[in-house]
């Protein structure tokens, strides 16, 4: 993902984004956009109502106002009077219609302005343009007519499986709810050694550490919140990466999906803490490919080891069913309404499989004292291997040296540290 100037300095980056169709911005919006609206406007229309324009405008001077309209969306070449205006690069824009970038993504990189209005103006419109350009629906209330077992009976989206369960019902449940839960994969012995491992890891980590998140609780103590490529300090954990149990479960999205035990962040462990009050401790309603990247890293799958009960007490995971086949508007902790909300109550050596494209998060424990961990394993298919170069992360552009070298990784601000 190049930026106008000097690009990623990152070369694979770069390369990733020169692999893709590059577009014109104005014959995009002259030629493509109007073929595009014909085909996928009805996917958008009903979403788009009453919503305010929003203008693209590149550095030459030409600007496209998209609106909403009786066929999903019209396009007018104009400076956009009113809604949000962003500035970009032809080839910023070209990566964001190619979902290379999201609009977070890009604001965040520097390689798009919001000159009026506001960034959510634009990820208001963000998954009405994905499903223009896709084809995929965007993510609401009428996936519950999806939901459904092989009988044409709801989904139990609570259900749980054991080890000697049919995987062609898992395989199915997969597909259509976008998480699995599977029971006791583990022996207590596993989890035990793995706790310890984990408790090993953490002692060699330091705030400051750039393979781990920091954040900050109410007493003003900084806790460690994600700890990745816990291979360095853990040859059990970096064995664990080719588990035959891991494998076999992750296959059921696609049977070709590899582990990524050096890349995209290797194997990792969350770690809940209560009463964080600045970092990543507690996640909002997300996805990983939040930032863009959707067509390299998707479908990824999240293998997740339970080391500890999980329930509202100590912030389990929660899932938004069927998501993962959708486009999704950003939504924050209780603007969820009637969409099918999925906590997964789990115990130690249980197994939770989720796409990455799944929305989820995990909020803050209610409880005084959490200290819930949970190992993951991240699975892709080769695409996504031979994209992103190994010890990389699609992400990588984001977490760039500030002009005295630090990245800032953690919840402190560098006045505070200094």
């Amino acid at each position: 993902m190049g930026t106008d100037v000097a690009g990623t300095e990152l070369a694979w980056l770069d390369s990733i984004a020169q692999s893709f169709e590059s577009h014109s911005f104005a014959e995009f919006h002259r030629t493509t956009l109007p073929t595009l609206i014909a085909k996928n406007g009805h996917l958008v229309h009903d979403d788009l109502q009453g919503v305010a324009p929003l203008t693209f405008r590149i550095p030459e001077g030409t600007a496209y106002s998209w609106r909403p309209s009786s066929h999903g969306i019209r396009v007018v070449e104009d400076d956009g009077a009113d809604g949000a205006v962003v500035e970009l690069s032809e080839r910023t824009f070209s990566e964001f219609v190619n979902e290379l970038l999201t609009a977070s993504g890009a604001e965040r990189t520097g390689r798009a302005v919001v000159a009026q209005g506001t960034l959510a103006g634009w990820q208001r419109w963000e998954p009405a343009i994905q499903s223009l350009c896709s084809g995929r629906e965007i993510y609401g209330t009428a996936v519950w007519e999806t939901l459904l077992d092989p009988d044409g009976r709801p989904l139990d989206l609570h259900r749980t499986f054991a080890v000697d369960d049919s995987l062609e019902e898992m395989r199915q449940f997969l597909a259509l709810a976008g998480f699995l839960h599977i029971k006791a994969v583990f022996t207590p012995e596993e989890i035990a050694l793995w706790a310890e491992q984990i408790e090993h890891v953490r002692e060699h980590t330091t705030p400051g550490d750039p393979f781990s998140w920091w954040s900050v609780n109410a007493e003003g103590a900084e806790v460690v919140t994600r700890i990745n490529y816990l291979g360095r300090y853990s040859a059990e954990l970096d064995t664990l990466c080719f588990d035959e149990r891991l494998a076999r479960y992750a296959s059921l999205a696609r049977p070709d999906m590899r582990v990524c035990n050096d890349r995209l962040d290797g194997p990792m462990v969350f770690i809940k803490n209560s009463n964080v009050v600045r970092g990543n401790g507690d996640l909002s309603w997300h996805c990983d490919d939040g930032l863009g990247g959707h067509p390299v890293m998707c479908p990824l799958v999240q293998a997740g080891i339970q080391l500890d009960h999980a329930s509202a007490a100590n912030g389990q995971l929660l899932v938004l069913a069927g998501s993962h086949r959708y486009t999704k508007h950003w939504i924050g902790w209780g603007q969820e309404g009637e969409l099918p909300v999925v906590a997964l109550d789990t115990e130690p050596g249980d197994l939770t499989i989720h796409y990455g494209d799944t929305m989820h998060t995990t909020p803050a424990p209610t409880a005084a004292s959490a200290g819930r961990r949970a190992l993951y394993y991240k699975f892709a298919e080769p695409k996504t291997f031979d994209w992103v170069p190994a010890h990389c992360h699609y992400n990588d552009a984001l977490f760039r040296a500030d002009p005295e070298g630090r990245i800032a990784n953690r919840a402190t601000t560098w006045a505070e540290t200094s």
